[in-house]
C-alpha cells in the first residue's frame, strides 16, 4: 500500500498574507484542496495524511474535506520545521503501507502521470524524487553581493512527490531526530545516511506556489491543465 503526507503546514512568510498559503482562495478553492484532490483520484495512492497548522485542524475546509475524500486517513498539526512536519504526518500513516510519498501542498499541478513515475521508481530503487533541470546558471548572492556562481549541466531543481520504503524513513528520521531543521527535504536526510536516492523527469508545470506573483502563473496554468 502507498500513502501520501501532504505538508501544508508552512507559515509562507515570502507570500506575504494572513492566511497560509495552502488555505488561500485559488480559483474557487483553497490551494491545498487541489494536491488532496488529485492524490485521492490516483489509483496508486490508498490513504492521504494532511499536515496543517495546528490552529487549522478544526477549520471548515479541514473538516469537508475528511467529508469529501474517504482516503484522508488524519489531519496533524505540524511542527516548528518542514521535517517535523513530515514526522508528524509519517507517525499517522497506517503500518501497511510500505510506500510513502510526501508531497508539498502549494504545489497544485501535480500530474497523476509523475506520481506513478515517483512509485514505480521507489519499487526499483528504494528512494525516489523527480527533477527538473536548472536553465542557466545559479548564483549565491548574500546582502546583495554576487558571492559565487554555480553552472553545471547537471544541476537540477527537486520536486515533489518524494517517494521511499517506509523502513527507510523510519531509519533517517530515527537518525536525525534531534537535528530535523537541519534537513530541506527527506531526500538530503537519506543522503546523509548513505542511502541512494534516485530520480524520475519532474514536469514544469509542477510549480510552487511561494510567493504572489506565482499566483499569476498559476492561474495561467489552470486554464491549460484543468
Amino acid at each position: 500500500m502507498t500513502a501520501c503526507i501532504i505538508v501544508g503546514a508552512g507559515r509562507g512568510r515570502r507570500f506575504k498574507s494572513k492566511i497560509p498559503k495552502t488555505f488561500y482562495p485559488f480559483s474557487g478553492k483553497p490551494l491545498l484542496e487541489y494536491s488532496i484532490m488529485k492524490f485521492s483520484s490516483c489509483s496508486v495512492v490508498d490513504e492521504i495524511v494532511v499536515v496543517v497548522q495546528k490552529k487549522f485542524i478544526k477549520h471548515k475546509y479541514v473538516e469537508s474535506w475528511k467529508k469529501l475524500f474517504p482516503k484522508i486517513k488524519a489531519v496533524v498539526a505540524g511542527g516548528d520545521c518542514r521535517e517535523k512536519s513530515v514526522f508528524n504526518g509519517f507517525m499517522n500513516c497506517s503500518k501497511d503501507c510500505d510506500i510513502v510519498l510526501v508531497h508539498d501542498g502549494a504545489r497544485p499541478f501535480v500530474s497523476f502521470r509523475l506520481i506513478e513515475r515517483v512509485v514505480k521508481g521507489v519499487l526499483k530503487y528504494g528512494s525516489c524524487i523527480p527533477v527538473y533541470p536548472v536553465n542557466g546558471s545559479v548564483k549565491i548572492v548574500k546582502n546583495k553581493k554576487l558571492i559565487s556562481t554555480l553552472f553545471e549541466k547537471d544541476l537540477k531543481i527537486a520536486q515533489t512527490p518524494q517517494g521511499f520504503r517506509r523502513d527507510i524513513l523510519e531509519k533517517v528520521f530515527s537518525s536525525n531526530e534531534q537535528n530535523l531543521s537541519s534537513f530541506p527535504d527527506e531526500a538530503s536526510m537519506c543522503e546523509t545516511l548513505g542511502y541512494g536516492v534516485y530520480t524520475v523527469d519532474g514536469e514544469p508545470t509542477n510549480i510552487k506556489i511561494t510567493t504572489q506573483e506565482d499566483l499569476k502563473i498559476a492561474h495561467a496554468l489552470l486554464k491549460i491543465t484543468c
